[in-house]
């Protein structure tokens, strides 16, 4: 936040703005340009990176911790500025001659939205190169040249490819040989949540992130509050209350606060409440999923989540009945059973849990209820408003 947007708020120009003043300043999948409390992390980072500020080639490196300890937003706000940097930089004097070193390329690439061989290709290049990259009527071989020859003719290029290793996105080993087929003028950066010792991939190099200790987990929400949320709407107590009950976790204390504000701002509340703060830590469930897994899949499976979401209590009391409801749905083309077997599939991935409601005695699969495990307040809202992407 910077000195204008706190004398303005001083001044009252955010007077009257309500609880929610700007949801992506408190949305956990909102991600700010300078990152709080992660000095220590982003020095760490540097380090595995030094070579490239003597034009050389960094280290393969394998960045990892727990969900909502940073690692995203940290690494990448750094990739943004160092591609800012790459390029020809002044010229180091030797005994004979000018050296002029190019830092390498810096790109950031989310793999739960790329998640294809091709896609990892195609934003690499519009990443690096000047030329539009088109979507459709070329290949992944295609793309796999062209970035060969932007490799070979151009500086090298370390490319981090986040959340490696989950349900809908490719190993570290597979982004790995991806990368090295086209180059071996590439260096791979993985972000995931496995230790270095689970996962079959053997880095040069790997840098830890831990969960945020409480003071420094509560000052990043009241900064991010102080963005997002209307004047007094929310006290320290309770940014302390939710510090506390996230243990470390920056997802879930945003989706929380998020969420508290959503169910103050629908009550026509002027501030958050107990009430409020209570639903927004029951909407995010424990242990949860991160809720950017949710936002990059299809439109379709975003609506079918969405429309279980929205379902009265009695309406998800079984899966059958969930289905069937959902199914009824203008905005859902698909037929009952089709819905029941992508829900199934969703639940697979770890996305819902399934809770058995009774105990059958007969055969086959004991009555269920599907049960979100992702931040359904906060999901809700984004799905709501215009801006949703497709």
């Amino acid at each position: 936040m910077n000195i204008d947007d706190r004398i303005e708020r001083r001044l009252g120009y955010d007077a009257g703005a309500g609880v929610l003043v700007d949801l992506d300043a408190v949305s956990p999948v909102a991600h700010v340009e300078s990152p709080i409390g992660r000095g220590p992390a982003f020095e760490r980072l540097l380090d595995a990176f030094s070579p490239a500020f003597s034009g050389s080639l960094p280290p393969s490196t394998y960045v990892h911790g727990p969900k909502g300890s940073g690692k995203s937003a940290a690494v990448s706000a750094l990739f943004d500025r160092l591609a800012a940097h790459s390029g020809p930089r002044r010229a180091i004097q030797t005994s004979t001659r000018a050296v002029e070193p190019t830092l390498p390329g810096f790109v950031y690439v989310d793999a739960r939205r790329g998640s294809t061989r091709f896609r990892l290709y195609h934003t690499i290049l519009s990443a690096i190169g000047d030329d539009p990259i088109p979507e459709h009527g070329i290949g992944t071989d295609e793309l796999a040249d062209e970035l060969r020859e932007s490799v070979r003719t151009g500086p090298d290029v370390v490319v981090a490819v986040d959340h490696a290793n989950e349900p809908e996105t490719p190993d570290a080993t597979t982004v790995v040989d991806w990368l090295t087929d086209v180059s071996g003028h590439i260096a791979p950066v993985c972000l995931g949540r496995d230790p270095p010792e689970a996962i079959e991939w053997e880095p040069d190099a790997s840098v830890a992130f831990e969960p945020y200790r409480r003071h420094v987990l509560v000052e990043l929400l009241t900064s991010r509050c102080s963005t997002g949320l209307g004047r007094d709407a929310i006290s320290h107590d309770q940014i302390r209350e939710v510090g506390e009950w996230a243990e470390g976790d920056a997802h879930d204390a945003l989706a929380a606060i998020a969420g508290a504000a959503i169910s103050a701002e629908r009550e026509g509340a002027s501030t958050i409440r107990s009430a409020d703060l209570d639903a927004g830590i029951e909407g995010v469930p424990k242990p949860g999923v991160a809720l950017g897994r949710v936002l990059a899949l299809s439109e379709s499976r975003r609506r079918l989540l969405y429309e279980l979401v929205s379902l009265p209590e009695d309406d998800r009391a079984s899966v059958s009945a969930a289905t069937e409801t959902i199914a009824s749905r203008p905005a859902v083309d698909l037929s009952a059973s089709t819905v029941r077997r992508v829900l199934y599939e969703l639940a697979d991935a770890g996305l819902l849990d399934r809770v058995t409601v009774r105990q059958s005695g007969g055969k086959g699969r004991p009555p269920s209820r599907l049960v979100p495990r992702f931040p359904t307040l906060v999901f809700r809202e984004l799905f709501d408003r215009p801006s949703w992407p497709a």
